[in-house]
Order: C-alpha cells, then structure tokens, then sequence
C-alpha cells in the first residue's frame, strides 16, 4: 500500500509524521545555505522562492531553540557532515510550504 501526505504549514503535525513514519520530503529556499557553517538557521532565508529538495530527518527541542534536523544532498563536507538545523515553528526558509510524505 502506498500513502502519500502533504502537510504544508503544519510544523507540530509534522514532528508528528516524522516521529510515526519516518523522514519528510520538503522543498525549501536553500539559496543562503550555500554558506552555513553550523549552527541553527533561525531567519527567514534571502530568496523567498522553494528551490532545492531535501530531507527533515529528526528534531530536537530540548535546548532554547527547538531545531529541525535537515538532511542534503550536498556531501558530506557540507555543514554539519551533510546536515543543517532550521528552527521549528516559523517557518524558516519555507521549510514547512511544500512537505510530504510516501509511506509503502
């Protein structure tokens, strides 16, 4: 069986979805990300336009900023080994316009 979820704009269903099934598809603006070299992404990025894919892996909201842990595709010695970290709950970067979710 194959289920397909689109959550856009709802960051709490997606913790949700993550947690229940596994990992979420999102298109995000990653024209900033070029240059992150750590740490959380909190603003709103430059572009304003969804143009890169990539994968919401985990989250963490045990420090002072609850954070998305994203997976890309740019390797390894990209970021945090191939991560970035994106601030839960408004919508940084678009991270939580264009979401899904296949689930076999």
């Amino acid at each position: 069986m194959l289920l397909l979820i689109f959550l856009s704009g709802q960051e709490e269903a997606m913790m949700g979805r993550l947690v229940q099934n596994g990992p979420l598809a999102v298109i995000v603006d990653a024209v900033s990300w070029q240059d992150y070299l750590g740490g959380i992404i909190q603003h709103h990025c430059t572009s304003q336009w969804s143009n890169h894919a990539v994968l919401v892996v985990g989250y963490d909201t045990t420090g002072e900023i609850p954070y998305w842990i994203v997976q890309n595709s740019w390797g390894t010695s990209w970021g945090n080994e191939g991560y970035v970290y994106v601030k839960i709950g408004s919508n940084v970067c678009g991270i939580a316009e264009s979401v899904a979710a296949v689930f076999l």
